[in-house]
């Protein structure tokens, strides 16, 4: 039975084995094993489900995952490096205590404009969302009845929802985003978009 609507799955990587407090934005960190286990815990939620596409962000923690998925439906896998994370440029590897020390006052000028402060060579928020939203949109406008799924990053999932629910970018940290949650968008014949559910992570209940 076809379904009255598109539905895209967002989905944010597994946990990765990098220090906390650290930015890593784009660099190419790799899965702890406990991500691991959580991209497979996540996958296997989809597995009753009709999947009509897979995409994904290029780097490594993301692609785990999304290759899991698009391998059990035998499709093909799409990546799309417009998904990467938010490119903080030279903070890039470094914690906050580095940056105001190498930066000082910077992190306070960000974090009182985060739509629009770009670390040196790096992006502001607006730049990924200006980037991110078009391959959202694209799965948004697609067939009706058609179920994807996108597996991008933290930064990339907060300003994707925030412009389907008008926020201002400020207020990206009021929504969260665990590792493997899934977030669940309807999008009607009408052009209406309903954000389903946001966070979701039962499967990794008893993990």
């Amino acid at each position: 039975m076809q379904i009255d609507k598109t539905e895209v799955y967002l989905i944010r990587h597994g946990q990765v084995n990098f220090p906390e407090g650290v930015f890593y934005g784009q660099l190419d960190i790799p899965l702890s094993g406990l991500g691991k286990k959580q991209s497979l815990l996540c996958a296997k939620r989809f597995e009753d489900l009709k999947i009509d596409a897979v995409i994904s962000s290029d780097l490594s923690r993301c692609l785990y995952l999304a290759k899991k998925i698009a391998h059990d439906k035998g499709i093909k896998l799409l990546i799309n490096k417009d998904l990467r994370e938010i490119n903080f440029g030279r903070w890039q590897g470094l914690s906050w205590d580095e940056i105001e020390k190498s930066y000082p006052g910077q992190m306070e000028k960000r974090m009182k404009n985060l739509a629009s402060y770009r670390p040196p060579a790096g992006e502001s928020l607006t730049d990924l969302l200006d980037r991110a939203f078009p391959v959202l949109y694209d799965c948004l406008k697609g067939k009706l009845g058609q179920r994807v799924v996108i597996v991008a990053h933290g930064g990339v999932n907060r300003v994707l929802m925030c412009k389907l629910l008008g926020m201002d970018l400020q207020n990206l940290f009021c929504l969260q985003q665990d590792y493997t949650c899934v977030n669940l968008i309807d999008s009607y014949l009408d052009g209406q978009k309903v954000l389903r559910y946001i966070n979701c992570t039962c499967h990794l209940i008893g993990l």
